[in-house]
């Protein structure tokens, strides 16, 4: 299979992945979890599960397709990326699978989608950088 079609691939998936966080996220409002609005009763448990799943999915793949997006225009650029993805991904989600709970929410123990955001920022980041020294060194040669 061509680089190209492997990355559109990739970039089908991410999306679809990031809109199923997206519902797992708003359980409530999609009716996955019970909710009463009118009484304000909730099955807490229910939302809790979805949205720590969500949430990761959210991130996670929202970062994935926005990098399998900037890919798509330099395919050049996916061998340099995937050495790079290869280890840091499932570094990631062991981090989303295994992140506690904690109660404060500060620097020293954030909550989880603090992290999911600051982890996704991060590999954004270090992924552009990778595809943009990969495309100029491309580029000189």
């Amino acid at each position: 299979m061509d680089t190209k079609r492997t990355i559109l691939i990739l970039l089908i998936v991410s999306i679809v992945s990031w809109i199923g966080g997206y519902l797992l996220t708003n359980s409530y409002n999609f009716g996955f979890c019970y909710a009463n609005f009118q009484t304000n009763t909730f099955d807490v448990s229910c939302h809790d599960s979805f949205e720590r799943v969500g949430n990761a999915l959210f991130y996670g793949s929202g970062a994935l397709a926005l990098i399998f997006l900037t890919l798509l225009f330099i395919p050049q650029a996916f061998p340099a990326w995937k050495k790079f993805a290869v280890w840091f991904v499932p570094l990631v989600a062991l981090l989303f699978i295994v992140y506690p709970n904690p109660g404060s929410g500060d620097l020293f123990s954030p909550y989880p989608e603090q992290v999911f955001r600051w982890v996704s920022g991060l590999y954004v980041a270090a992924s552009i950088l990778i595809i943009a020294v990969k495309y100029i060194s491309l580029r000189k040669s």
